[in-house]
């Protein structure tokens, strides 16, 4: 996902990042991205992607970028998309809740 490659190129190596999509009242759905570089903080990491040449409909808004201690996966390794997106379902209903 180009999002997601933009994500990873604005942090420190070993960190990562995942996107997924939530429901969204206004416009069906919305973008949300959890990556792991506790260096980088959401501000300046949304900023740093409006710099970049993605639409900005790509970029997710700054609250729904979240720093997390690590990427949910599988017992293979791989990315646990559906524990990625409860958690992202999560995160944004607090958010809204504010």
């Amino acid at each position: 996902m180009k999002i997601e490659d933009e994500i990873r190129a604005q942090l420190d190596e070993p960190h990562t990042c995942v996107v997924t999509a939530v429901p969204d009242a206004a416009k069906g759905e919305r973008l949300v991205a959890f990556y792991t570089d506790p260096d980088v903080k959401p501000q300046d990491l949304w900023e740093r992607l409006g710099r970049t040449e993605l639409p900005k409909l790509w970029v997710p808004k700054r609250e729904d970028l979240h720093c997390i201690e690590a990427i949910p996966t599988l017992g293979t390794g791989k990315t646990d998309l559906r524990a990625v997106r409860q958690l992202a379902v999560e995160r944004t209903s607090t958010v809204g809740a504010r």
